[in-house]
């Protein structure tokens, strides 16, 4: 049996969690007959044989046989082309990016050089699988999507962690990747850039220094950008007053959050929240409000 859902990347969020999986699909149990042409990756996408009935894995990837054991993972870039090889049952779970997505992941650097290897199907990935399964089942219902997202983010940093060989700084990379999600998670809650530092073991120096190393803009603005877009994705798919969306994202109050919109999008809330032409070009996903 194999299921593939449709485009779910317009699904309402309730977080704004930059991370949308656009498209999910697992198979059980099935066989997949190649027509000997190639298919080309409209997503990015991530995908995790779990098992087969064959004993190695000789998919073609941009003409390069892979030949590795189940289980194991492939990260299709968009434009990679994928030949399947072999007639053999698999089960295999993957979910799909849009190339806005692929494009922050590549900037956080989670995306490998080397797009497949084995995996070890140990204690906490089997718990994410199991979770992602259990989400799949109502992944239409609200708020279910954004946990999903999630969870999606979590097993591609449980498969980064298995890498061999991991690179001499993957410690402080994965630590301040996990931070950064938890900020995104925590936008609209007060943030103690220190405490934040602390919980994921770092000194304050050395947290800033990392930071730089991956991000543009400070902790702060990082997640001023974030509740920015946040309100700019409510002011579109909401009818609430402005002065509601800016409690609901923790901003500091009414006069400074139109400065800072300004500074952001160039126009006020208000000619945002109607002009389609401005917020497609942002949002492109979003739909219009017909409230």
């Amino acid at each position: 049996m194999s299921w593939t859902s449709p485009y779910i990347g317009d699904l309402v969020r309730q977080r704004n969690f930059p991370l949308r999986a656009v498209r999910l699909f697992y198979c059980n149990g099935s066989c997949f007959r190649s027509n000997g042409e190639p298919h080309i990756s409209r997503f990015f996408e991530v995908s995790l044989r779990l098992g087969s009935a064959a004993s190695l894995c000789e998919d073609q990837i941009n003409g390069t046989s892979m030949r590795i054991p189940f289980p194991n993972t492939v990260f299709k870039r968009i434009g990679s082309k994928l030949l399947l090889a072999g007639e053999k049952p698999r089960d295999t779970i993957s979910f799909s990016f849009d190339r806005e997505q692929e494009e922050l992941l590549e900037k956080w650097g989670m995306i490998p050089d080397e797009l497949y290897w084995p995996i070890q199907l140990n204690d906490e990935l089997q718990r994410l699988i199991s979770r992602w399964r259990q989400l799949v089942r109502c992944y239409t219902v609200p708020g279910m999507a954004d946990q999903l997202d999630l969870v999606c983010f979590q097993i591609i940093q449980e498969l980064l962690q298995q890498r061999e060989p991991a690179a001499a700084d993957e410690g402080s990379a994965n630590r301040i990747q996990k931070a950064a999600l938890y900020l995104l998670h925590h936008y609209d809650r007060e943030i103690n850039c220190d405490e934040v530092a602390a919980k994921f073991g770092f000194s304050h120096a050395a947290f800033f220094r990392e930071w730089k190393r991956f991000f543009d803009v400070s902790p702060k603005n990082y997640v001023l950008e974030f509740r920015l877009d946040a309100a700019a994705r409510q002011l579109v798919q909401s009818s609430l007053p402005i002065a509601r969306i800016v409690k609901e994202v923790h901003f500091s109050g009414v006069t400074a959050f139109h400065r800072k919109f300004r500074e952001r999008f160039g126009v006020t809330p208000d000619t945002f929240r109607n002009s389609p032409e401005l917020w497609i070009k942002k949002f492109p996903e979003l739909k219009i409000n017909d409230n």
